[in-house]
């Protein structure tokens, strides 16, 4: 198994960020017990996303605890201490009336038998409802809740954001590696011809069709293995590809169409007969032709 492809192939990442099948969530895992490799790269993702997850955390408001007990209203101690009324009046009086004419007025002898005074009237108590304390508490409770649901909410999302901007970063990085890479191989492969005495470097300067074009063959003279180096070609128009030939005994003989995607690349191609003298490309049509276009040569050199 090629690890390091399967590493690069960004399964690791998802698997952290947590959107990958269940199926590939148990590739993760097995492949992680298996090889050493893996498992290091999978620890290495998940404490980058820890990192950043830390780092672009949102603290709660300072002002989030006041806010929310200042929407409470807590009343005072339930008052139990009520007033009596009396039960009695202070003086009971009873009007009597003497034969002069003259009401006099003398105390009700209550020690027989108790009057209540205003025995129909009963006072007006003034009324009032209390909510228990454990309900406010409650009320409270589900506000808190409320809120911290609410912020939780948003932190999520600003989380899930992050991660996102993370896989796409992550990804960014894993292209800028992949092509440093690639920048490096193809800098390694011609620095190998260059100083390999085996490859004859031959020089395809550009013709008065496009004369700002420029290529670089190496010819292998003991196996006649033939690399290209496209430093400078206009993109081919569609329907149209490049075609190497080199020139054996005066006559032109095809060496290959080039890849279309040439730029940054150490292009092989066919092998060319003993005895070449020259090397010239030309612009023909998609896959090639068997007589090279004279007037459509881009760039030529000779062997020297």
């Amino acid at each position: 198994m090629n690890i390091q492809a399967y590493i690069e192939s960004g399964i690791l990442e998802e698997y952290v960020l947590g959107t990958v099948s269940p199926q590939e969530k148990q590739e993760v895992e097995c492949m992680s017990h298996i090889y050493p490799e893996i498992k290091e790269e999978l620890l290495r993702t998940e404490n980058a996303l820890e990192e950043y997850a830390l780092k672009h955390q949102t603290p709660p408001p300072a002002s989030l605890k006041e806010s929310i007990f200042a929407r409470l209203e807590f009343d005072s101690e339930i008052e139990t201490n009520h007033e009596t009324n009396s039960a009695q009046a202070a003086g009971t009086q009873e009007e009597i009336r003497l034969n002069d004419g003259v009401e006099h007025v003398r105390p009700v002898n209550t020690d027989n038998g108790k009057v209540i005074a205003d025995v129909f009237e009963r006072p007006e108590v003034e009324t009032r409802e209390v909510t228990p304390i454990w309900a406010k508490i409650a009320v409270a409770a589900a506000i808190l809740l409320a809120v911290f649901a609410g912020w939780s909410a948003m932190q999520m999302s600003e989380y899930r954001r992050g991660n996102e901007q993370l896989a796409a970063e992550l990804g960014s990085l894993k292209g800028e590696v992949a092509g440093m890479k690639s920048s490096l191989a193809y800098s390694e492969a011609l620095a190998g011809m260059y100083r390999d005495p085996s490859y004859k470097v031959v020089k395809l300067a550009g013709m008065p069709k496009s004369p700002e074009s420029a290529v670089a063959a190496f010819w292998n003279q003991q196996t006649n293995e033939v690399m290209l180096d496209v430093q400078n070609l206009p993109a081919p128009p569609a329907g149209k590809q490049y075609q190497l030939w080199t020139i054996v005994d005066n006559k032109p003989v095809d060496v290959g169409v080039l890849d279309n995607e040439f730029s940054g690349k150490v292009l092989r191609m066919k092998n060319t007969k003993p005895g070449a003298v020259a090397f010239a490309i030309t612009l023909e049509k998609e896959g090639g032709v068997p007589s090279p276009t004279m007037e459509e040569m881009y760039v030529m050199g000779k062997v020297s």
